[in-house]
């Protein structure tokens, strides 16, 4: 099969590397305050949502991405009534989080407004209606800002956050400063999850991530699942204060799923959970060779 691409969206991967996929059609284009941002059509991944020359998300595999960030810390929290999501603009954690009928508020707090509207307009297949769910307050601020000035406490805190590149909106939301403030809008049994990076591409910033917020939770816990439209194995760090998701059976995970949620998982069931923990000898050999933390005077970066 022949495709004639209208242009071709190279994706920097490493200082040395790239990725280049041909774009059938352009859907929409913006430069926002904070970031370009394009909603295009890619062949092979379907409409994509690609941020500052980076695929965010990619309709033929979103709910891969989304339901491993989602489901691990939902189901591990006894009973999550109250739930921060930072980023996620697209509105597919929000969709997720809203499919527990536990959840009484959701909180999205999100810098970028112009990318929640075009969310809205131009992504409905992600959030599927989830901004007008009455349980949803949206808040348009910056993450760490809001951690600083509210009093609210959560029973889970979700980061779907743009990756720490050098001059980018979310550098200082990965480091020791920024999850010490996590921890203290978190009740007494909370847990947290953020996404944190390409296991392999920039494994040195997954391990450091993972460092950093050991230095802050008492059980932390790494995680990764392999997605199609980032061409790597992802990964994903849990801070908790008490609950430890590893541990969960299979058969205990299918039951809270089938107690808790409404709605369809397509990708998240008891053995993909276990699967997903399950980190191969060379992942365990990264973080356990890589020591550096993350601070607010030398946060970690993608390498350029």
């Amino acid at each position: 099969m022949v495709i004639k691409a209208r242009y071709w969206l190279m994706e920097l991967v490493t200082p040395t590397s790239i990725l280049l996929h041909g774009v059938e059609r352009i859907i929409y284009r913006a430069k926002t305050k904070y970031q370009e941002v394009e909603v295009v059509e890619i062949p092979i991944l379907g409409k994509t949502l690609v941020i500052d020359g980076k695929i965010q998300s990619a309709l033929m595999d979103e709910f891969i991405y989304h339901e491993a960030l989602v489901h691990p810390v939902m189901l591990a929290h006894e009973r999550p009534r109250k739930v921060l999501i930072m980023g996620g603009g697209e509105g597919a954690t929000l969709r997720e989080v809203l499919k527990y009928e536990s959840v009484e508020k959701a909180v999205m707090v999100d810098i970028d407004a112009e990318v929640i509207e075009i969310a809205k307009k131009y992504l409905t297949e992600w959030h599927k209606g989830s901004f007008d769910d009455p349980r949803v307050e949206l808040v348009i601020s910056d993450g760490r800002k809001y951690l600083e000035e509210t009093s609210d406490k959560f029973d889970v805190i979700i980061l779907d956050l743009t990756d720490p590149t050098a001059g980018g909106a979310s550098v200082y939301l990965y480091t020791l400063e920024f999850y010490k403030l996590v921890k203290k809008a978190l009740n007494d049994d909370g847990i947290m999850v953020t996404q944190a990076t390409s296991v392999y591409y920039t494994s040195e910033v997954f391990a450091t991530i993972y460092n950093t917020i050991a230095k802050v939770f008492p059980i932390v816990r790494a995680y990764m699942v392999y997605v199609p439209a980032f061409y790597s194995s992802w990964g994903f760090v849990i801070g908790s204060l008490k609950y430890d998701p590893s541990k969960l059976t299979k058969d205990e995970i299918d039951k809270r799923i089938n107690n808790r949620i409404k709605g369809e998982l397509k990708f998240y069931d008891g053995h993909t959970h276990i699967s997903m923990f399950f980190l191969p000898k060379n992942v365990r050999k990264i973080i356990a060779e890589i020591k550096g933390i993350a601070t607010d005077k030398k946060p970690v970066f993608l390498p350029a």
